[in-house]
């Protein structure tokens, strides 16, 4: 895991952006960071689906549709897709709680840490994941999670089930379609295809925005 950059992520949770944070900010993003890395125990899975994408939507084996114009554009020219999970587990979700209730800003802090450690965590397992594609000619593109553009939150459903998160990774949905542990991704990867990269921070022409990500 690159500490380094979970860190300067951490940092732009918090808002500072690229502003330099006092020193009781890094002690406590710094010791929010080694307690994730000591406590958590971060599960995944991931599973190879059919797909045809339309102009409008993508169809899935055994019959599922998508309708979303980002994810038909992104798995444009794609048979198959990457569905994909993973989770901090419930430990990173019990430090947060236990944080807030002893000192509001640290628990702050340590929310943030955990978002920037879980997105960390997907990199990691799709870099690992874009060399065992590539080693047999394949590519992937970005992951793409419910809730994004036009990919609405319902669809979390029918993702949990192609994945059985519960079983797999001990990961469960509310009727509100949130996730727990809260700490938690789901997401969809197109494979082959024109699957260029297309999403993310450094795509984004707005480079004064605060929330930027860290290169």
């Amino acid at each position: 895991m690159r500490t380094d950059l979970i860190r300067k992520e951490t940092l732009r949770y918090l808002g500072l952006g690229s502003a330099e944070p006092d020193e009781k900010t890094l002690e406590m993003v710094n010791m929010a960071i080694a307690l994730l890395s000591e406590r958590c125990r971060p599960k995944n899975t991931s599973r190879i689906v059919e797909i045809s994408a339309g102009t409008g939507d993508i169809r899935l084996e055994g019959g599922t549709v998508i309708y979303s114009e980002s994810i038909a554009r992104v798995m444009s020219g794609c048979s198959e897709m990457l569905v994909f999970g993973a989770t901090l587990g419930a430990e990173a979700d019990m430090l947060i709680k236990r944080s807030s209730a002893e000192n509001i800003a640290m628990g702050a802090v340590m929310q943030a840490a955990a978002a920037a450690y879980i997105e960390e965590y997907c990199d990691e397992l799709q870099s690992e994941l874009n060399e065992k594609f590539s080693a047999r000619g394949k590519s992937l593109g970005d992951r793409f999670s419910p809730g994004y553009g036009d990919f609405p939150l319902e669809y979390q459903r029918e993702l949990f089930a192609i994945l059985d998160c519960p079983r797999r990774i001990g990961l469960t949905l509310t009727d509100s379609f949130i996730m727990i542990p809260s700490k938690s991704v789901t997401a969809v990867i197109p494979i082959g295809g024109s699957c260029g990269r297309q999403l993310g921070c450094m795509y984004c022409e707005k480079t004064d925005c605060q929330y930027r990500r860290a290169e």
